[in-house]
C-alpha cells in the first residue's frame, strides 16, 4: 500500500468553521495521492464533539457531527482499522517510547502502528509526536507551494 494516513490534526484543520487553513496543506491534499483515515481519528473527533456538546456548543456540535458522518462515508474502504497486527505493533511501539522517555500518547501510538503495518507515511501537523517513534511523517502545511 502506498499513500498517507491522515493524523487527527490534519482532519481537524479541515473541519467546518475552521479558519486560516494553510494554503500549502490544501495544495498538498489536492495532489491526488492515496489518503487513508485511521479509526483512531474518528474516536478523537467524536470525543471533541461530545465535549463541545457538554460545554453548551450544541449547534456547532451538530454541524461537526454531520461533517464527521460525511467524512466517514467519503473515506469508506480507506478507513484503516485496529486489527491484531496493528494492536501488537502498537504495544511494541508504546513500550519503546516509554523506555525512551518520549511517549506521545496512545492515540498517536495507534496511528504510528497503523502506518507501520500498512506501509504508509503519516501526514500530521504534529511531527514531533511521530518522529520519536521512527516512522515516516510529513507536515503538509510546511511543504513549499509549487
Amino acid at each position: 500500500m502506498s499513500g498517507h494516513l491522515l493524523d487527527t490534526s490534519i482532519v481537524s484543520a479541515l473541519a467546518p468553521d475552521r479558519r486560516g487553513q494553510s494554503e500549502a496543506l490544501l495544495a498538498w491534499l489536492r495532489r491526488g495521492e492515496p489518503l487513508y483515515l485511521p479509526v483512531v481519528a474518528i474516536a478523537e473527533i467524536e470525543q471533541g464533539i461530545c465535549k463541545l456538546r457538554r460545554a453548551g456548543g450544541g449547534e456547532r456540535a451538530e454541524r461537526l457531527s454531520g461533517w464527521l458522518e460525511r467524512l466517514i462515508d467519503q473515506f469508506g474502504d480507506r478507513m484503516l482499522h485496529i486489527d491484531t497486527a496493528v494492536a501488537r505493533r502498537a504495544g511494541a511501539l508504546s513500550d519503546q517510547a516509554k523506555a525512551a522517555g518520549n511517549h506521545p500518547g496512545f492515540a498517536d501510538v495507534l496511528i504510528a502502528a497503523t502506518v507501520t503495518v500498512h506501509g504508509l507515511a503519516v501526514a500530521t501537523l504534529n511531527t514531533r509526536h511521530f518522529t520519536p517513534l521512527g516512522i515516516d511523517c510529513v507536515d503538509p502545511s510546511a511543504e513549499p507551494l509549487s
